[in-house]
């Protein structure tokens, strides 16, 4: 596999960043001039970025000066192009993860989910974030009984391993009551957990305006980052590393790489551990049968086809205006389109069409859509997939002052708010004890000499066999890409 390079110029627009041609963070340079040295470095703005720098600045002993670096826009990479979910797995990537990480670990991934949602709603309150936030429920729907076997399986394993399920987790497993209580005709079984979506652009915008307006937070777009060294020759600054830039260079003391797919392009180590993958997804205007008080009550992971070639798409409907977004649809191109895509400045007319076709198919009711109802518009974003299914978040085994949140496999709503708090406590000098996060989310030299692997499900990837795509996309010497199936069918 290639290195990913640098974010694509002129990238398509999401229906969240459509509705910010207001935003006054649009070209935002905090200083006409980039700073010639800083205590931290962050690179990115995505949500991962402007929570570290807004657990920075709001916790104990912030630092003087935090500079943040985005390549293009505030928050014009993956957050501000997925579905708007904030989406927790309870229990269906269980089994994946235990067999990783083992038993106490998988449990700890799970439980760190749930309190992300928990966070994410108690940051939005205490800020007053004008988010559209939405806390209820979701639906995981089994569209085929092997999905419906899968479902139980993980389920199971995971109560018999102590999982937390009262209160939690409903299980609909008669057909007919699935159908009616999902309003899917093509329902087998369905499963109900919390869940919430939001806006995902204006909670950034505002966590950066908050820091930016009273923290000192200074925020460069349109600032590439295209290279880091570590400092020599430097006295007096107390930096550790030289960051490169098309303005010029800064030295730091610390640089955290926010960086997702495009991490490998900064850290060689990363290729073949952070993969990029490209999705689709869409607004979609429903007709009247779903709309006013006909609207859907839970947002949807959809889990269909049968065993290895097993797919998944995933919607929320808005409660404020009634829209729909509506993604995946990953079976309407081959892989090697998706797989190591990282130009976000197109999309295909199949994945569009497949994903306008879907909806009347699936939901009863759904009738004839009229002028101006159905798919309006459609857009691309590229995510940043790991091995395990699970982040790499911490300091890097073998740079001292450099710290990494990225590789979140398009589940990054369900858990960059905790891997955010913590990740900062550690920059500040705290022990990983301190943060509750998982053990297995640091990227330790174990899991970076580990062989490359593309680990696939329909969870987050939406695709179980991609054999055949493989020795196209990883020529890289020795090691041997392993194409590991597995998995579950919710999306974030």
């Amino acid at each position: 596999m290639d290195f990913p390079g640098f974010p694509h110029p002129n990238p398509s627009l999401s229906f969240w960043l459509q509705g910010a041609r207001n935003s006054t963070l649009l070209g935002h340079r905090t200083t006409e001039t980039l700073p010639e040295s800083a205590d931290i470095t962050i690179i990115g703005s995505g949500l991962s970025g402007a929570a570290i720098a807004y657990f920075l600045l709001t916790g104990p002993n912030p630092p003087e000066r935090v500079l943040l670096l985005e390549a293009r826009e505030a928050c014009d990479g993956a957050t501000a192009r997925n579905g708007g979910h904030c989406r927790p797995d309870c229990y269906m990537n269980y089994p994946s993860y235990k067999k990783h990480f083992g038993r106490e670990q998988a449990l700890k991934i799970i439980q760190n989910e749930m309190d992300t949602l928990n966070l994410t709603t108690e940051i939005v309150e205490k800020e007053g974030i004008d988010c559209d936030f939405w806390r209820g429920f979701t639906f995981d729907v089994a569209e085929s009984q092997s999905f419906a076997d899968f479902f139980a399986a993980s389920y199971q394993e995971f109560v018999d391993d102590g999982g937390p399920v009262d209160g939690i987790i409903e299980r609909i497993l008669d057909t007919e009551k699935a159908r009616q209580a999902t309003r899917s005709s093509k329902a087998t079984v369905a499963y109900r957990t919390p869940a919430a979506q939001l806006w995902p652009h204006k909670l950034v915008v505002h966590l950066l305006k908050l820091c930016t307006e009273k923290h000192r937070l200074n925020l460069q777009t349109n600032t590439p980052v295209r290279a880091v060294h570590p400092a020599t020759g430097v006295t007096g600054t107390g930096a550790g590393w030289t960051v490169k830039t098309d303005r010029g260079e800064v030295q730091t003391a610390k640089v955290v790489y926010a960086t997702n797919a495009f991490t490998a392009t900064l850290l060689p180590e990363f290729l073949g551990h952070i993969w990029p993958f490209r999705g689709q997804c869409t607004v979609v205007v429903p007709p009247k049968s779903f709309a006013g008080n006909n609207m859907l009550k839970e947002t949807y992971g959809l889990a269909y086809g049968e065993g290895k070639n097993g797919y998944a798409e995933y919607l929320i409907q808005r409660p404020r205006d009634g829209i729909i977004i509506y993604g995946g649809a990953r079976a309407a191109v081959p892989v090697e389109k998706l797989l190591g895509n990282t130009n976000d400045s197109e999309i295909y007319p199949e994945q569009t069409k497949a994903l306008k076709d879907a909806l009347p198919l699936r939901f009863e009711g759904w009738g004839e859509e009229a002028l101006g109802e159905g798919v309006i518009h459609a857009w691309s974003g590229i995510m940043g997939y790991t091995t395990e299914g699970v982040p790499y978040v911490g300091e890097l085994h073998d740079k001292p002052g450099a710290f990494i949140c990225a590789g979140h496999k398009g589940h990054g709503m369900a858990r960059i708010m905790t891997c955010a708090k913590g990740l900062a406590a550690v920059i500040q000098g705290g022990d990983w004890a301190s943060t509750g996060l998982p053990e297995c989310f640091q990227p330790t030299q174990e899991r970076l000499t580990k062989p490359a692997q593309v680990e696939v499900s329909p969870k987050q990837t939406y695709f179980m066999s991609v054999r055949s795509a493989i020795s196209r996309f990883m020529p890289w010497g020795a090691k041997q890409a392993v194409v590991s199936q597995v998995e579950s069918p919710t999306s974030a």
